[in-house]
């Protein structure tokens, strides 16, 4: 099962397993108060576990949410609409990586306090699968295709409100910088932006699946990394007025404090842009200062996630 899911997530013969492990392991291993399913396979090999994360189908129940399946091509995708009264400019947030506001492959919503908040306030809630495809035009593409049909079929606000988490940061502000006025706000967990930093060039190139990828050798990368990077590209962003809030480890050595949040804010406010973040202390060196209980309910990003 585990070998099987690691090669639909990426075609690449080259590509290391611990390397492609380390990048989905890096998200979640926290849940918080919502419950006890998370410790199922927890005696089973770190390299399997990493890799079943990852679902390979659109499943998960909510307090005040029904659970619509959709596709992108040929990715899976979903919207969680709220059963209560609706926010009355049919505001949503867009998770990034797409399966932590569903079901993951234990059966467990990481992001349920985060997802079952916005349905309460009458937010929808979306993702779609484009893999660990750190920044790539292509994905780019195929999530402003999955934009779009949420706008056109189901009349959704223009400007989405992102919430993003580790590897995911690269993924949502590839999108992002490329349509800055459809974003409204983004609050990231530990985001990576500095694709660089993380997963490193190497790894931009063998990562993304098949289709999803840049198309590009080590040394055309190399050469293109500020065309493409997010940290390079964050001025559209801060035009357009989009509000950024990260809560980020004060010592993560996995997505470099330093490179990614602390530095995204060093260049977002010189750009005149709004950019907060609130660096947590204390969370786990086993976890190499990436991921702790503090991230996954945080009132603060709530609030500002959520907020007018």
């Amino acid at each position: 099962m585990a070998d099987s899911r690691l090669c639909r997530l990426c075609s690449c013969a080259t590509l290391s397993r611990s390397v492609l492990v380390a990048l989905l392991c890096s998200v979640p291993s926290f849940v918080g108060a919502a419950g006890s399913d998370a410790q199922r396979g927890l005696s089973k090999p770190a390299a399997n576990r990493g890799v079943e994360k990852v679902p390979t189908k659109i499943a998960g129940t909510y307090d005040g949410g029904k659970l619509v399946e959709l596709r992108v091509r040929d990715r899976i995708a979903y919207l969680v609409k709220p059963t209560g009264p609706l926010d009355a400019q049919r505001r949503w947030v867009w998770e990034f990586p797409f399966w932590l506001g569903i079901n993951d492959g234990f059966g467990q919503i990481a992001h349920r306090y985060y997802v079952e908040r916005a349905l309460a306030a009458g937010f929808h809630v979306a993702g779609v699968d484009v893999g660990p495809s750190c920044a790539s035009p292509a994905a780019a593409t195929l999530c402003q295709e999955f934009y779009e049909q949420l706008i056109a079929r189901h009349g959704l606000n223009r400007r989405a409100r992102i919430l993003t988490h580790s590897h995911g940061g690269l993924i949502a502000y590839g999108w992002a910088f490329r349509h800055p006025t459809c974003v409204d706000r983004i609050a990231g967990m530990s985001p990576a932006i500095d694709f660089r930093s993380y997963p490193t060039l190497p790894n931009v190139v063998a990562l993304p699946a098949k289709g999803l990828g840049y198309g590009l050798s080590l040394e055309e990368l190399t050469r293109r990394s500020a065309e493409f990077n997010p940290i390079d590209n964050l001025a559209p962003l801060a035009k357009a007025g989009v509000k950024i809030l990260h809560l980020h480890g004060d010592r993560d050595t996995l997505v470099s404090t330093g490179a990614n949040a602390t530095e995204l804010a060093r260049r977002y406010r010189a750009l005149g842009g709004k950019a907060e973040i609130v660096l947590l202390t204390g969370l786990p060196a086993a976890k190499r200062g990436h991921d702790g209980p503090e991230l996954y309910q945080s009132a603060r990003l709530v609030n500002f996630l959520l907020g007018d």
